[in-house]
């Protein structure tokens, strides 16, 4: 999976603050709600044929549309509601954010076959997901999770999204080339709000540490304390169960600043292996502690050989929140 870093200057040398936090490994639902993105386009049905309203405009699939004839949207009921109230077809002004440029263009909008004024666009405002909580500070009740984005863009609200408590119901097995995943039932009741989506998590607040299966808090290590050895990875493989499963960390990157994949690790433990082959789906944000102290969260696997997967160093996430 392509991730697009940005990357901030962290000294790791001048940090003398130790930092204590509670490790996750709770499985949890994911409700983003980031905005309007496109996601397709599609020829209208009118009364007089078929229409392109889109085929003089500057669209892709994956722009984000931030506000029409400047009027913000944040949601599809947003964009609902201005084209509800047209009277007439007619060309609409378009405010988009394409990664990093924010661009102006047109698009028309015209009366479909049903009388619904329309665009011409797929679009969806929320994205939802399971993963796994990588670590909560207790006394901030500051959550990170899922060890890469969501999302390409990087957002931050208010309240952009929530996170609520799932039972694992069952697994999927990896195979080589083939992902595996869990199978998670979700409680519709919010156990805390998503504030930031970056390229390296997913952040908040929680609401009640009673929530969560919490643990004593240990310490979080710095990267040039993360080694080559022996190492453990908190999961739920069933129901709310949190396990301790062995991995060894074969590859450890020199990382002076944040970044993706720094550590790389080897599932040794025979119970995971036989259960899910390795690496799967839901198992993001997976707390992975060595010699006591939080190191990393599971953010990526190697297709071809799920029992080998990557971490970002557990530091990165608590600076980027």
């Amino acid at each position: 999976m392509l991730i697009l870093a940005i990357i901030s200057t962290v000294n790791v040398e001048a940090r003398n603050v130790e930092i204590y936090v509670i490790p996750g490994g709770d499985s949890i639902g994911l409700q983003l709600r980031p905005g309007v993105y496109i996601t397709g386009k599609y020829d209208v049905k009118t009364v007089n044929g078929e229409v392109t309203p889109w085929k003089s405009s500057d669209l892709e699939v994956g722009d984000k549309i931030v506000a029409i004839n400047d009027i913000e949207v944040s949601r599809i009921a947003d964009i609902q509601k201005i084209l509800s109230s047209l009277k007439e077809e007619g060309e609409l002004t378009l405010k988009i954010k394409r990664k990093t440029q924010i661009l102006m263009t047109t698009c028309r909008a015209v009366r479909d076959k049903s009388g619904k004024m329309t665009l011409g666009l797929y679009v969806k405002d929320e994205v939802l997901g399971i993963g796994t909580v990588t670590y909560i500070e207790p006394e901030t009740k500051k959550f990170g999770a899922l060890g890469h984005a969501m999302i390409s863009d990087e957002v931050s609200g208010s309240n952009i999204g929530t996170i609520s408590t799932s039972s694992v119901r069952g697994i999927r097995k990896s195979l080589p080339g083939i992902p595996g995943e869990k199978h998670a039932t979700l409680n519709n009741n919010p156990v805390g709000t998503i504030l930031k989506n970056n390229e390296i998590g997913v952040f908040g607040i929680v609401h009640d540490l009673g929530d969560f299966s919490g643990s004593q808090a240990i310490k979080v290590a710095l990267p040039n304390e993360v080694h080559v050895g022996k190492a453990e990875l908190l999961t739920v493989l069933g129901s709310n169960k949190i396990e301790s499963f062995s991995v060894e960390i074969v590859e450890v990157k020199p990382q002076s600043s944040k970044d993706i994949k720094g550590i790389k690790f080897k599932v040794t433990d025979k119970e995971l292996l036989e259960k899910t082959g390795g690496i799967i789906q839901g198992m993001s944000g997976s707390p992975v502690i060595q010699d006591n102290k939080l190191v990393g969260a599971v953010s990526h696997v190697v297709i071809d050989s799920p029992d080998f997967g990557y971490c970002v160093y557990a530091m990165w996430m608590i600076d980027s929140f």
